[in-house]
């Protein structure tokens, strides 16, 4: 019988459901029997529109290794965007030039996984390309293959192309989840350990995907299946769930917002009691409390786009200068901190209560955790060009432009009319 070579993506989505295994299991353990190793909090980090090359970039970066170091930081997200027109393959100089060089650091301060999430510029380019990347997160780094290779060729070339001090990049799929415990402290230990045994499911979505836009309408279809199946099992389960995107929700940058998200999403966000929605697509940093969810903005890794001229009604800050943003989840809530892209302060603190989830079944839990949809990889064909953020402007300013001039010759005819009178 002929052996059939698998392929890259099969490779991937392999490697993505075998994550997702561990991923389930570890946290399983954790409900039922092993207890994790005592922290009194989980920190992690998001930085979006971060791979620019510019000053700015490099200016964040370096504030973000001292946070993280200082605070002890557990991991990033990336919200998107991650390259600005995004990158043309595997071998791209980006890879090293943007990411590698900018986010490495001697003292191993950014060593943590990095999820990602693909935002418009990364659709712009080979978006493929990215989520192949993710075959090297757990095996080897592109500095240590041959022009071409995406695999190592044997063990000990696997065991020996190691490069320790960056993030390593992690996106299995457009949409994953990814399930962790851990353990805050609860304060006083006269009675019991002093500390209680949390989760949290980081649920990762691509809004480009969800789009109606999308060209491929059943990967449109099953990624929106599987964000409410997700969704719909995640409050059963976690203590927290944190939503991660592209565009936002709400917004007071230059988007104000997705109506599409807004009709669609919201519902299911309020309906599973999400604590935090994270979107990175506009250059600003923002918190907006809407129906008891933190809609946070995390655009600002490289540049920013200055003041608003408009806020939305329910923000509670906004910035438009270079910087991430700091989650603590706790025993008592959700602490989201704007964090400065150069001096490391902290521009705000918002504080949301730990939600209260009667639907919660932990004796359940091996049931429902093996019910959450397989992340695996979905190939998705080549296709055109997407529409950039300037066309969208450009679009959206015309209509602008439209609405005023008729609204100014309504003025206009009114004024002769009472003139002619």
């Amino acid at each position: 019988m002929a052996r059939v070579a698998s392929s890259p993506a099969a490779a991937v989505s392999r490697r993505a459901t075998a994550l997702t295994s561990v991923f389930s299991f570890a946290v399983l353990l954790g409900f039922l029997a092993i207890p994790a190793p005592v922290a009194a909090q989980l920190k992690f980090v998001g930085l979006g529109n971060w791979g620019y090359g510019t000053s700015g970039q490099q200016t964040v970066a370096e504030t973000l290794k001292k946070v993280a170091a200082a605070e002890h930081i557990s991991f990033i997200t990336s919200p998107g965007s991650n390259f600005v027109g995004g990158i043309s393959g595997a071998n791209d100089t980006k890879w090293q030039t943007l990411y590698e060089d900018v986010y490495s650091d001697a003292s191993g301060a950014l060593k943590m996984p990095f999820f990602t999430v693909l935002g418009v510029e990364d659709w712009s380019g080979n978006y493929t390309a990215e989520a192949l990347r993710t075959q090297l997160t757990y095996e080897v780094t592109s500095d240590q293959l041959k022009d071409g290779q995406l695999m190592p060729a044997d063990a000990q070339e696997a065991a020996t192309a190691v490069k320790t001090g960056y993030p390593k990049w992690t996106l299995p799929n457009w949409w994953y989840h990814t399930l962790m415990h851990f353990q805050a402290s609860t304060g006083s230990a006269f009675i019991n350990s002093g500390h209680k045994d949390m989760s949290v499911g980081m649920i990762f979505i691509d809004t480009w995907v969800l789009s109606s836009s999308f060209p491929f309408s059943n990967v449109t279809a099953r990624a929106w299946a599987d964000l409410e199946k997700t969704l719909e099992i995640a409050p059963k389960i976690l203590d927290y769930i944190i939503v991660v995107a592209d565009r936002p929700v709400y917004s007071s940058g230059a988007s104000k917002g997705d109506s599409m998200l807004q009709y669609y999403l919201q519902p299911l966000l309020k309906k599973a009691n999400v604590d935090a929605y994270i979107s990175g697509y506009d250059y600003s940093l923002e918190v907006i409390s809407d129906e008891n969810i933190s809609h946070v903005s995390c655009g600002a890794g490289a540049a920013a786009a200055g003041a608003s001229i408009v806020k939305h009604s329910n923000s509670l800050f906004y910035a438009g200068e270079p910087g991430f943003c700091l989650f603590e989840l706790t025993a008592e809530g959700l602490v989201t901190r704007i964090v400065s892209g150069t001096s490391g302060e902290t521009l705000f603190s918002h504080t949301q209560k730990l939600k209260t989830r009667p639907e919660r079944k932990s004796i359940d839990a091996f049931n429902l955790v093996s019910q959450l949809p397989e992340v695996r990889y979905w190939p998705i064909p080549e296709m055109g060009k997407m529409p950039g953020r300037d066309v969208f402007v450009r679009i959206v300013g015309t209509i602008g432009l439209c609405i005023a001039t008729f609204f100014l010759s309504l003025t206009l005819a009114s004024a002769v009319s009472r003139y002619t009178k």
